[in-house]
């Protein structure tokens, strides 16, 4: 079968053109066919198809159009394979016109190189011929635009360069029309316009010639654009009838030095798109591009792919220069050595190049006047070393690769380079191991992590690979995951990732090699200045210094504010520290541990001012930039900052230092508990519990105990919660602190109420309550009585619940503790709306968010949840849904499945109310399902009871009947009143459908009775249906 892409998106069999389908499975195919034979993965095919910005439903909706596609070239014995999460098109590259495009062109240059111009223009011409149009004709997006444009700009190159050739053969006259053609797609285009002047002038039509410059310096003009000097130059020329513009024959064949191109180059695409723009938007100086990155990146491979892709351009010659800035086998080349090389090639004799550095200079831009030469300095240390180098006069090329940045050229356009991206190294390492990507994808992808996404590990390491045929892919991926081991696989003949490293690291002076080992011993994922400083013993300025220094060299990286290293690099310099001194290295790292007990205090006490914490012991203080302003910068650096501090932690209690493993769990404890961070919290507080058991200090043990219960008991895990919470109050009472006593009997009184234990619970909160009553301690008391309105809650005590609540509001309140309000608030509304109150509710709610406009997560969660619930009962069950889902991705995100659990089946109800029973019955057994989970019994109830309800809609009455007897078993269990009155009198209503009239009213009389010893609004409903009842009866 063959593919066309240069023009409509077609599929032609041998029995004429296949159906493709619609535009979405164009869309797919195109894409597809930019790789034939290659995978490409979903997230690239969603991020092409919808530019980055895929809806939430994106992989539902590609896999229709792709299975649709799938089956139509089926058809035709063409096969679209799935293999591991990527697509491939099984055909070859020469079935699509446009890889046989480039094939032709790619010929025509070698015929070019050979002095073949004949052949070379045979080739174009046919190359020509298969572009039908505008290329992804039909397609929409910014990706088939950049994509259509980059294979415009190669279709017009080709063109160019055919022209080119038959100028030079002297064929002027045919190619008048032609250009003329030409230039009406591409009025603007400079290189068009100089080739029609000049095939106009060699044609004897001087006048047609400079009447064409003056059109095309109007349109310019009416673009705000001016004329090129190349342009303006062969005006004048033709003005004065130069005779270096009429046909001659050929000069000797220009040089061609450049080395072959890499059969496996991959990605880049964006690179190379801005380099061949940087490269053409400069015509009135030299263009100089300099690509700089870390070792192994791959910046001469891809400086060498982008001449072979320009080189058509230059035809004067293309000259590669390797200067050997690291090498550890060359010394490096200077610039005269460098100059001797390039004045050979373009066949100055020996004896005539001069001696001094600046004559040879003078030499080589003398004889580059007028030509078009593409020039690669390659490995490149300074500025100093290339500035003789560089052309004088306008319209040739010079690209340079460097690991530093050559901040000393001026005019030099640089581009850092960077890793490759995952899909385009995945590919880069599939294609050298040759692996069947359609059984080994997820390993080849992990292998490609592992080196980094670095195209030269990625090249050794596949290399290593081909080199033990009994290998498969996780094999390679064991021995790249053994830290001890991962640098020495990445090895090759006379090659290594840790000589090119070393290489580097020998260029540094002592301060900044010192720097680079040291900074590495840093446990996080990347460095501030003031971690910095602190590791290396130097103030602020002089360890930014230091690492500017670093970052010259690429083997630091800057982002954000923030120096990390390459994972690879990180490596290599943390195995240079063993021959360290080790006293240093730990005082180093003492230095480092001791800057985040302190600044994460200070954060603590700027976001939390009024809390009562233990004053860390900082045996080194130290001075840093790090201050906070606000509360939140305190609490932006902390969010930033937390993967390096769990990381730290553990560090810390792994190596020698329990007492800091030990005291910033705890400091982080209410940033953690409020920003909803259950996940992290859970981890670095049993870090926090070790460290105080290897340290015997029952106190801060039982602290961190209380810390870690508390975590668990909000993460659902409350059997482990009540065993740390039990031993805190142990070791609490045992040191007689009756604070910490009240608060752990609190924790415990949590955890039995959502166990559904409801007397433990309320005897547990009461000790507490009397406890902090004696301390005088207002804030414990507040807190307490929040528990204890909770509980009577569940117990269907409304009114004791709202006198607690009231009472905590009113300490709350003398406190100025608007989080405690905001708590309370929302509390006290949830009871308003249970009682019917929804106005009181709603009110009670815009109270609470007045009040506390930035609230944390967990209780922003709670709030939308409620003010859901109010409009829920009031049939405004849009914006309760949309309430709803703002409050689900919260309790998602931070981890909280209680609040996740109720607002699914809060969400299965209203959905229920819209008539979406579908919907609404998933989203009940999801909650069913965490609720379990987390043996949350009062959501399990509940969610029982929406997957009731649905069934009971459904005329599913047997069904219905089990979910509200399983509902009333657990309600009985939890001693919820409430949850047991709905139960009956939805059995009630069911067994009336099922015509099972005196149980039904049997059902109706016993959640009447609980509904009324509740004084919830149901109870007229209920008593409405037994009055309707009895009347029909007595008729």
């Amino acid at each position: 079968m063959d593919f066309r892409i240069l023009g409509q998106i077609q599929a032609l069999s041998e029995n004429g053109p296949v159906d493709i389908g619609h535009a979405r499975e164009r869309h797919l195919l195109a894409i597809l066919l930019l790789t034939p034979g290659q995978p490409v993965s979903l997230n690239s095919l969603i991020d092409r198809i919808w530019d980055g910005n895929p809806p939430a439903e994106a992989r539902s909706q590609i896999y229709p159009p792709m299975s649709r596609l799938r089956k139509r070239l089926a058809k035709s014995g063409t096969k679209l394979l799935t293999r591991s999460g990527a697509y491939v098109l099984e055909t070859e590259p020469d079935s699509v016109d446009l890889h046989r495009f480039r094939r032709l062109r790619t010929r025509a240059r070698t015929a070019e190189k050979n002095g073949d111009d004949e052949q070379a223009i045979r080739l174009l011409r046919e190359a020509a011929q298969l572009s039908q149009g505008e290329p992804l004709a039909g397609l929409s997006g910014s990706w088939a635009e950049s994509t259509r444009r980059t294979i415009e700009e190669e279709l017009l190159s080709a063109v160019i360069g055919r022209v080119k050739l038959e100028l030079r053969s002297g064929r002027h006259a045919e190619l008048v029309a032609e250009l003329g053609e030409l230039a009406l797609r591409h009025p603007l285009n400079g290189r068009l316009v100089a080739m029609r002047m000049l095939a106009l002038h060699r044609s004897g039509r001087q006048t047609d010639a400079i009447e064409l410059y003056h059109e095309t310096k109007e349109r310019l003009d009416d673009q705000g654009l001016s004329t090129s000097p190349e342009l303006r130059e062969l005006l004048q020329r033709i003005s004065n009838n130069d005779p270096a513009l009429l046909p001659r024959p050929r000069p000797a064949r220009a040089p061609a030095r450049l080395p072959r191109d890499l059969s496996i180059f991959t990605g880049r695409t964006e690179e190379l798109s801005r380099l061949t723009a940087m490269a053409a938007a400069h015509t009135t100086a030299v263009t100089v591009l300099c690509v700089d990155g870390m070792p192994g990146v791959g910046k001469s491979a891809l400086v060498l792919h982008l001449a072979h892709l320009l080189e058509s351009q230059f035809p004067d010659g293309q000259h590669y220069v390797r200067l050997h800035g690291h090498d550890a086998e060359q010394t490096v080349v200077d610039a005269a050595g460098a100059l001797r090389q390039l004045l050979r090639e373009i066949g100055i004799p020996q004896e005539q190049i001069p001696q001094g550095l600046d004559e040879r200079a003078t030499l080589w831009r003398a004889q580059l006047a007028r030509r078009r030469v593409l020039i690669i300095l390659d490995d490149a240390t300074s500025h100093e070393q290339i500035s003789h180098l560089l052309p004088g006069t306008p319209g040739s090329l010079v690209l340079i690769t460097s690991r530093r940045r050559l901040t000393g050229l001026d005019d030099a356009l640089p581009l850092t380079l960077r890793p490759l991206p995952e899909d385009d190294a995945t590919e880069l390492l599939g294609r050298i191991i040759k692996s069947p990507l359609n059984r080994e994808t997820d390993q080849v992808a992990t292998a490609a992590r592992l080196c980094g996404y670095l195209p030269l590990a990625i090249t050794l390491a596949g290399h290593q690979f081909r080199g033990r045929q009994s290998w498969r892919v996780s094999d390679l991926v064991a021995r790249l995951s053994d830290g001890r081991r991962r640098l020495t696989e990445m090895r090759g003949e006379n090659r290594a990732i840790t000589v090119a490293f070393q290489l580097s690291y020998d260029a540094l002076d002592s301060r900044h090699r010192h720097a680079f080992r040291f900074l590495a011993l840093h446990p996080g994922t990347d460095i501030t200045v003031d971690c910095a400083a602190a590791l290396l013993a130097e103030d602020g300025p002089a360890a930014e210094h230091l690492l500017d220094g670093l970052l010259d060299h690429h083997l630091i990286e800057h982002r954000d504010g923030r120096y990390r290293f390459h994972s690879l690099l990180g490596e290599y310099a943390r195995s240079l520290t063993g021959t360290d001194d080790v006293d240093e290295v730990r005082a180093a790292l003492s230095r480092l541990l001791d800057l985040y007990l302190y600044v994460c205090d200070q954060a603590d006490r700027m976001l939390h001012p009024d809390r009562t914490r233990p004053v860390p012991e900082v045996a080194h203080p130290p001075e840093v930039s790090t201050g906070f302003s606000s509360a939140d910068a305190a609490r932006e650096w902390l969010e930033v900052e937390l993967d390096n501090l769990r990381q730290v932690v553990r560090y810390a209690g792994e190596n020698g230092w329990p007492k800091h493993a030990a005291l910033l769990p705890h400091i982080l404890s209410k940033f953690l508990e409020t920003g909803g961070y259950w996940k992290e919290a859970a981890y670095l507080h049993e870090h926090a519990v070790s460290g105080w058991r290897e340290l015997a200090d029952p106190a801060g043990l039982a602290r961190a105990l209380t810390d870690l219960a508390k975590v668990l008991w909000r993460s659902g895990i409350y059997d482990q919660a009540f065993l740390h919470a039990t031993e805190a109050l142990d070791i609490r009472t045992g040191l007689d602190d009756q604070s910490g006593v009240a608060e752990v009997l609190d924790r415990i009184g949590q955890i039995h109420l959502h166990r559904s234990e409801l007397d433990l619970a309320f005897d547990r909160c009461r000790r507490a309550l009397d406890i902090r009553r004696s301390l005088q301690d207002l804030p414990g008391q507040a807190a307490s009585l929040n528990l204890l309105a909770e509980i009577t809650w569940h117990r269907g005590n409304y009114a004791q619940s709202v006198t607690h609540l009231q009472e905590a509001l009113i300490a709350f309140q003398e406190l100025g503790h608007t989080a405690g309000q905001l708590v309370t608030l929302n509390n006290i509304a949830e009871t308003e709306l249970q009682l019917g109150r929804a106005a009181s509710a709603l009110n009670l709610l815009e109270q609470a968010i007045a009040i506390s406009p930035e609230m944390n997560r967990q209780h922003h969660a709670v709030w939308l949840n409620n003010r859901a619930n109010v409009h829920q009962y009031t049939g405004e069950f849009t914006a309760a849904l949309d309430y709803y889902r703002k409050s689900l991705r919260i309790s998602q995100e931070i981890g909280d499945r209680r609040s996740e659990a109720d607002t699914l089946t809060n969400i299965g109800s209203c959905l229920g109310q819209m008539g979406r029973d579908g919907e609404a019955l998933i989203h009940h057994h999801k909650a069913l399902t965490i609720s379990r989970e987390i043996f949350e019994r009062s959501i399990e109830s509940r969610a029982l009871l929406g997957i009731g309800d649905v069934n009971l809609r459904a005329g599913k009455h047997e069904i219905a009947q089990g979910r509200y007897s399983e509902a009333l078993r657990l309600g009985h269990l939890t001693q919820d009143l409430y949850v047991q009155a709905r139960c009956l009198d939805r059995l009630g209503t069911s067994m009336v459908q099922t015509h099972d009239r005196e149980r039904a009213e049997e059902h109706w009389r016993q959640a009447l009775a609980l509904f009324e010893i509740l004084g919830v609004p149901e109870a007229m409903e209920t008593q409405s249906r037994l009055t309707t009842r009895r009347r029909a009866a007595e008729s």
